[in-house]
């Protein structure tokens, strides 16, 4: 069986080593020149526990029970935070913070903060202390590069997606070829900061913002916002694509700028402790759903063609089994 994957994000790279070592010949595909080019080298990397769904209790569900899995096979790519703070903003959120302990507190184990000003905090109505990771997203690109070293032609365009010429085109890069299902495409941008990486701040839940470590070995953290992130809401990828080719350098200033002052609103000790040393920009197809769902869809699109819309990072083992489920009952019905 030769099977053909589109994308070296790590939806793509997982399952291309999952396939791999089934004994299966597999190619990937990558446009750029890099694995993890896309949103899985853009984004931050939270490997949480549903903290930041109140609103989809199935996506609660699914990071809840992918944890273990992807910490049993790539915990070593990983790090704790070792102060993780949510808080619930005084104002426009869509949940009140003792609706939010409510909905944790049989799912998850967190301390209640008491006086969230002693955290730096202001502008909130509450906040809990809990355990959470992120994954090293550097170090497990290189753990991929060097597994699937061989494997993958980079600079590679898809091409007709239900190529007939593989058994399989599993298409992971995130739905740039095919769109059924998506509400939108979003230009997004991530800042990255220099500074401490001891300590994340995550205000939720609405239009808000989040500073999170991304490496600590280079004293890094991200900084986002639902409201600020999205630097274009487009029809299709491609004219995601075209927006961000076409950037200006105003236009990032201007939604960096408006972070920082969103965050500093809540946390203020980031206009003195961060300054900015990077800029990551990504594509994310978003589902329509408007009740905050991040689940994975598997979906055929093809006689032998099969597309993924991403999930959570962690979802990866969910895909790599419908993946196979599907690959299986074709196999055993022909």
């Amino acid at each position: 069986m030769k099977i053909r994957v589109l994308g070296a994000g790590i939806y793509g790279a997982h399952l291309a080593a999952a396939l791999l070592a089934e004994g299966i010949d597999v190619e990937i595909h990558e446009l750029a020149d890099r694995v993890f080019a896309g949103a899985s080298g853009a984004i931050p990397a939270r490997l949480h526990m549903g903290q930041h769904y109140s609103r989809s209790q199935l996506t609660r569900a699914a990071c809840q029970a992918h944890h273990a899995e992807f910490m049993d096979r790539y915990g070593e790519f990983t790090h704790g935070v070792p102060v993780n703070i949510y808080a619930i903003a005084e104002h426009d959120s869509l949940v009140d913070f003792g609706t939010y302990r409510q909905i944790l507190k049989s799912e998850i184990e967190f301390i209640t903060v008491e006086r969230p000003a002693e955290l730096g905090l202001k502008g909130v109505e509450g906040a809990l202390l809990t355990g959470e990771r992120h994954i090293l997203v550097d170090k497990l690109r290189d753990h991929f590069a060097a597994a699937l070293e061989g494997h993958i032609e980079f600079g590679r365009t898809p091409g007709e997606v239900n190529d007939p010429a593989w058994d399989w085109t599993i298409d992971c890069s995130f739905c740039a070829n095919e769109a059924a299902g998506i509400d939108r495409y979003e230009a997004c941008l991530t800042v990255l900061l220099q500074g401490p990486t001891d300590r994340a701040v995550t205000i939720c839940d609405g239009p808000f913002p989040s500073v999170y470590p991304w490496d600590e070995d280079r004293g890094l953290c991200s900084l986002t916002s639902a409201k600020w992130t999205p630097l274009a809401r487009c029809k299709t990828w491609q004219e995601a694509r075209d927006y961000l080719d076409q950037l200006t350098s105003e236009v990032l200033e201007r939604h960096t700028n408006e972070m920082f002052a969103q965050m500093a609103g809540y946390y203020p000790s980031i206009m003195d402790d961060f300054e900015v040393v990077d800029h990551r920009l990504a594509i994310r197809a978003m589902p329509k759903s408007a009740a905050d769902a991040r689940l994975i869809h598997v979906l055929q699109v093809g006689p032998r063609a099969l597309r993924i819309r991403a999930g959570k990072l962690d979802a990866i083992f969910d895909a790599e089994r419908q993946i196979k489920a599907i690959i299986n009952s074709e196999a055993l019905a022909a």
